[in-house]
């Protein structure tokens, strides 16, 4: 997967000799099977975590169990060869987490503030893990990298589960996702960086929730969601230029998401506009219903309170939001297909169909004549890019 090239092909036209071409698909077997071990390894030590935790009840007899394992497996990773590392590894892990899930969970039951925990527990885990990484031997390389998640883990757990006075939950998952950044790039690690997209975008009242069958992503302030992530996409794409590829690479991954999520605000943004700020700063329903017990007139005082709020607020219209998402996404798109960043261009050609079909038939309503309609755009769309690929390709 890693080796974007026919090697075949190019070996029969004289690109790669022979020998280049061997080398290549060896090394893009090894990657693809490391892959695969490191996928089974991590889905099978989250799955002995859950089930342990879910089997043990008793918490003491958890963390017991937790420092057991974790024990056992740091002293073969230490005493013991490179066949049983894997193995080792994963009970050094599995221990780990057990015995730090215990341990917070005792902690923090029954206290409403939980920073203090967070902080009394999370840094030293931290420091520790960073100790093992930069100091112990290289076999307890892993297991230290893994600590430092447990700890960051922990410390983030103990602020945004902590209800704040000041009405500033934004600013806790704005650090959160600062802390996954920072241990992404330190444990070198994009999956770890890719996850700060979550609370980076919860910070802006951003939401993924299930029903029955159905899965759902909420964005209340589209407006602001599109202005916060274009910073993220802007410093990433800066410091993708100007830095290390150490660090470019996570830059290029907080990028790639960021151009998502903007898509995704304006899609939301285009079915039905955007009061700027309203679900930030706008009308609480506890606040304005407070002492009212007649539900019409709850409902009425909420209606007056939202207008209000409205009358003075920046509204954008729906159509405002699918005119401007469709020139932005032609202008990334070209963008993307002049400096061969593919992933640019593939979210821009998806999510230019997800636009023009939301608005076809938001507009004209689906009937057969619209259905048959698209269908011969999309191919004609299809024919297009193949031929501005064509012409691409060369250059």
């Amino acid at each position: 997967m890693r080796w974007l090239v026919d090697i075949d092909s190019a070996v029969a036209d004289g690109t790669l000799t022979p020998e280049a071409g061997i080398e290549l698909k060896r090394r893009a077997r090894a990657a693809m099977v490391g892959y695969a071990i490191n996928l089974a390894l991590f889905a099978g030590v989250v799955m002995v975590i859950a089930g342990a935790a879910a089997w043990l009840k008793d918490r003491q007899a958890l963390a017991a169990l937790g420092v057991a394992l974790a024990a056992v497996g740091t002293f073969t990773l230490i005493r013991g060869g490179p066949r049983v590392r894997l193995v080792a590894n994963a009970a050094a892990i599995i221990g780990a987490t057990l015995a730090m899930g215990a341990l917070v969970d005792l902690l923090f039951e029954g206290r409403t503030e939980r920073v203090g925990v967070g902080v009394a527990l999370g840094l030293p885990a931290i420091a520790i893990g960073w100790t093992m990484r930069r100091s112990a031997p290289t076999t307890l390389s892993v297991l230290g990298g893994w600590i430092m998640l447990l700890g960051a883990g922990v410390h983030v757990a103990g602020i945004l589960t902590t209800e704040s006075r000041l009405g500033l939950e934004w600013v806790a998952l704005l650090y959160a996702g600062t802390v996954a950044i920072a241990c992404g790039v330190i444990l070198d690690v994009r999956f770890v960086t890719a996850t700060a997209m979550v609370p980076l975008a919860a910070a802006l009242s951003s939401r993924t929730f299930y029903g029955h069958a159905t899965y759902g992503v909420a964005i209340y302030e589209s407006s602001l969601t599109i202005v916060q992530m274009s910073l993220i996409a802007l410093v990433a794409l800066a410091v993708s230029r100007g830095f290390s590829e150490r660090f470019a690479r996570h830059a290029r991954t907080l990028g790639q998401l960021s151009l998502i999520w903007i898509n995704m605000a304006f899609w939301v943004g285009s079915l039905w506009g955007d009061v700027v700020g309203f679900h930030l700063w706008g009308p609480r329903w506890d606040a304005v219903t407070a002492g009212i017990y007649d539900w019409g007139v709850r409902i009425a005082a909420w209606e007056a309170a939202s207008k209000a709020f409205k009358a003075d607020a920046i509204v954008i219209s729906a159509d405002v939001f699918a005119a401007l998402w469709a020139l932005g996404i032609l202008a990334v798109g070209a963008w993307g297909a002049s400096t061969a960043r593919r992933a640019v261009l593939n979210i821009a050609v998806t999510f230019g169909a997800i636009h023009f079909y939301t608005q076809y038939f938001e507009r004209l309503h689906v009937t057969p004549a619209a259905i048959v309609v698209a269908g011969v755009i999309a191919i004609i769309a299809a024919w297009l890019l193949w031929a501005v690929n064509r012409r691409l390709a060369p250059r």
